[in-house]
């Protein structure tokens, strides 16, 4: 697995930069439990973060 500093996201550059790492991360299957599959977890959860502030939902009225 290739080595990321996984921190918060605050641009653009390295939100693209985290969905490029977690693509090959997914292409290496981890374990989820390993250290490996641990740290997309918490990367997954980061870009998760940053695409709630940035690409927001919108709400569904009916």
């Amino acid at each position: 697995m290739t080595t990321m500093t996984i921190q918060t996201i605050e641009t653009e550059e390295e939100y693209e930069s985290m969905l490029a790492w977690i693509d090959k991360q997914f292409d290496q299957s981890p374990i989820p439990t390993s250290p490996e599959g641990e740290q997309l977890k918490l990367a997954l959860a980061f870009v998760k973060a940053y695409e709630d502030i940035h690409y927001p939902m919108p709400s569904i009225q009916s």
